[in-house]
């Protein structure tokens, strides 16, 4: 009987698994595209696409939640708040329940849904959370499924359709103990009081019309309808008489202090207990409305925005206003491209696919995180550019950006304001067939000597340089290309010499050495390049980096390949070596690196290591050479939204990582910061060390290969380490054996010149 009780125990167990924190990732979600609202002891929960955040009107206080917390990073599609139970209970659309303890950390997921086997995956999704005597009643694209708040765990699931099968649910509720489910098929109703609800025989259906939304107000029944009307049941013989009807479509209808509320794209419709109605909220001048829903909280009604986020509406001094009230953060989540310096971030948000083509052309601006403070730079701001798919920060001008747009030309912004933009028909840009409308800059680089190199999309010279004074000049690859306008061309890269790198698809890569005029390819044809075999003659490049040692490395659509010799693209053909990165596992077997892996970026950090973004398989951190894979982070494992990788920037001051997705941006403190150029600027800290401290003490300001020896004060050494990149680590141990003991320590620094010194002292305190 202790066997049977523990393996029930164990098995009720297995679908509540705390969802892990990640101390040393932040998230950069946005959440100006607000889905969802409830309300409750004080504070409104609002939903953004894959987080949300609580607002407590009376202090004004906003809390965030994202993945970096615990939650999935998947697409929300429903949420609640039980004030009784003091649970914020999330749903999504793979059919996953998370929920949030008031005053508890942790996050706790629950997989039910998600397991079933019996439900196709495109077929689990929350659409509604009704909450009615200590259950959660979850309206789901297979049906109802119920939800003990108590015990936190599920019950029956109910299959409504005919002769019991799934039938999508959109929205429940309850009223005098019957509960009503709102589907595409019609209205159909069930009494609680039966224990037998899971037999669909147990179930009516009153009507057959599609109804979205349903909700109980004054002991009555109201709903609505595809046609955009309200409704309201008699429940003595089961008939739906006519309310109202709109002339927009209806996105939520809802009870918030005691008025019913029907939503509309641009307005919020109230009708009090006697179904008397008023137009609280309407068009704000200047703000193009795009609501989900809205909630009353002390009179005042808060609205969910597709695009605004969430606003608090005022309309007291007879002229609508609306104050802003999402937290700090990026445009959108779906990043496409990532630009980081100095303690600042740019993310543009246009797409080409995989063949380079940026149709659909999409208009959404650009996002610049400074410090910690964002700003989203609207494209009415930005002379409506389209499509705009990477930034360029001028390094000797860190206010001024450089965006590409692979539709519009390029764009010179500084304080975060439109310069100028150049497109064929002021520069010497050219277009796509000679278009005036088709100006695609896939991407700009500059050289260490601070010209600004981009790329010229499916023109007759792909490689453009913006010179001082403004103008743009053409430089000349027929030396190497024949049809140039045949194949696209995008991502861009420099090496420490000046020498610049064009990807293209299907062309392979073609360089540029200003300082003789040389060009020079990388294709599968010329002896020595073993690129991946594709269809196409070259697979496409999606990512160049050049490394700390001269390397070139080159990420394409199906693979990783190094270029370890790219000086001799300019001298002779005879010499090019691009081959992959082969490695040997653990049982001897070689293998090569992110084999027939689908790369999307590569950035080099301060102690040489390459991140690798790929499209489906997450981020690799991998070593100098690429021997060693140090970190794989993908969604099983870190609070990645996705594993779909579309970009990586670092800031080398301090050594953030930023990873952006299809899903969303999150950060990723790696401590490897920049090589200094000289010693004036280290730091060593924590210090003191304090005795509830577990970390590690970093010494930064380092130069290259910087000598770092760590001693106790009679001189006993205790650590030493060459800087690779410009920072070290110790974990205050004895050259790891032993923690070190209470006192004070010497940091002794010698530059690789063994000539420039600097010494650091750090108490420690045990």
């Amino acid at each position: 009987m202790k066997k049977i009780n523990l393996f029930l125990l164990l098995f009720a167990c297995s679908f509540s698994i705390i969802a892990q924190e990640f101390p040393a990732w932040q998230g950069h979600f946005s959440y100006l595209n607000i889905g969802g609202l409830s309300q409750g002891n004080g504070k409104i929960v609002a939903s953004a696409e894959n987080a949300f955040f609580n607002y407590e009107p009376n202090l004004d206080f906003t809390t965030t939640f994202n993945s970096v917390n615990g939650l999935s990073g998947k697409a929300i599609s429903a949420i609640h708040y039980s004030e009784e139970f003091e649970l914020t209970i999330i749903g999504f659309e793979n059919g996953l329940l998370q929920i949030v303890r008031d005053h508890r950390s942790r996050i706790l997921n629950f997989v039910d849904i998600v397991n079933r086997v019996t439900i196709a995956p495109n077929q689990k999704q929350i659409n509604h959370i009704l909450e009615h005597n200590g259950v959660a009643y979850l309206s789901t694209d297979f049906g109802v499924v119920t939800f003990n708040l108590s015990n936190r765990e599920f019950g029956d699931t109910y299959f409504i359709g005919d002769g019991g099968t799934q039938l999508a649910v959109n929205q429940t509720t309850v009223n005098n103990n019957i509960i009503y489910a709102a589907t595409n098929l019609g209205l159909f109703a069930g009494n609680l009081n039966n224990p037998n609800l899971i037999d669909f025989n147990n179930w009516l259906q009153i009507d057959s019309t599609t109804f979205r939304t349903i909700t109980s107000f004054n002991n009555q029944v109201f709903l609505t309808n595809s046609a955009n009307s309200l409704f309201v049941l008699s429940e003595l013989n089961n008939t739906l008489n006519f309310v109202n009807s709109f002339s927009t479509n209806i996105r939520d209808l809802r009870v918030s202090a005691n008025q019913l509320l029907v939503v509309t794209r641009n307005q919020v419709f109230s009708y009090d207990e006697n179904l008397n109605e008023e137009i609280p909220v309407f068009e704000i001048d200047n703000l193009a409305l795009n609501l989900n829903t809205a909630i009353v909280f002390n009179e005042t009604f808060y609205l969910a925005d597709a695009n605004l986020g969430l606003l608090e509406f005022n309309a007291n001094s007879g002229i609508p206003t609306a104050e802003f009230l999402s937290p700090n953060g990026p445009l959108l989540n779906r990043v496409f491209s990532l630009a980081a310096s100095t303690n600042q971030l740019w993310v543009t948000y246009g797409e080409y696919n995989e063949l380079f083509n940026p149709f659909p052309l999409n208009t959404r601006g650009v996002s610049h995180l400074v410090e910690e403070n964002w700003t989203n730079i609207q494209a009415s701001d930005l002379d409506n550019a389209r499509v705009l798919t990477h930034t360029s920060i001028d390094p000797n001008n860190p206010n001024r950006a450089y965006i590409s747009s692979y539709i519009d030309g390029l764009l010179i912004v500084e304080n975060e304001t439109l310069v100028t933009r150049l497109s064929q028909a002021n520069s010497g840009i050219e277009g796509v067939g000679g278009n005036l409308s088709d100006n695609r800059i896939g991407a700009s680089v500059f050289t260490p000597n601070g010209d600004l190199y981009f790329s010229n999309s499916i023109t007759e010279n792909p490689l453009k340089k913006l010179t001082p004074d403004g103008s743009v000049e053409t430089i000349n690859l027929s030396s190497v290309i024949t049809n140039p306008t045949s194949f696209s061309s995008a991502k861009i890269a420099t090496d420490a010499q000046g020498n610049v790198y064009l990807g293209t698809r299907p062309a392979g890569v073609l360089a540029y050495q200003p300082s003789t005029n040389t060009a020079g390819r990388i294709s599968s044809e010329i002896t020595g390049v073993d690129f991946p075999e594709v269809t196409n003659a070259n697979p496409a490049i999606n990512a160049l980096a050049v490394d700390n040692s001269n390397r070139l490395w080159i990420g394409t659509s199906d693979g990783l390949r190094v270029m370890f010799n790219p000086a001799s693209l300019f001298t002779s053909n005879t010499n090019i070596n691009v081959s992959p990165i082969i490695i040997v596992e653990d049982d001897g077997v070689a293998q090569e690196l992110l084999f027939e892996q689908a790369i999307t970026d590569i950035v080099v950090d301060g102690a040489n290591n390459k991140w690798i973004g790929t499209a489906d398989s997450g981020i690799f951190q991998v070593s100098s050479n690429g021997q060693d894979v140090l970190n794989q982070f993908t969604i099983a494992n870190s609070p990645l939204p996705s594993n779909n990788i579309t970009s990586i920037a670092i800031d080398g001051s301090n050594g953030e990582v930023y990873i952006g997705t299809t899903n969303g941006l999150v950060s990723f403190n790696s401590k490897i910061t920049d090589a200094n150029e000289d010693l004036s600027d280290v730091r060593v800290f924590p210090n003191p060390v304090r005795p509830n401290y577990t970390g590690e003490v970093t010494v930064d300001g380092l130069t290259e290969n910087a000598n770092v020896k760590i001693t106790d004060i009679t001189g006993n050494l205790v650590f030493e380490q060459f800087a690779s990149g410009g920072s070290i680590r110790w974990d205050t141990s004895a050259f790891g054996k032993h923690k070190v003991a209470s006192g004070v320590y010497l940091v002794l620094i010698t530059g690789s010149d063994e000539v420039e010194t600097e010494v650091k002292k750090i108490m420690i305190v045990r």
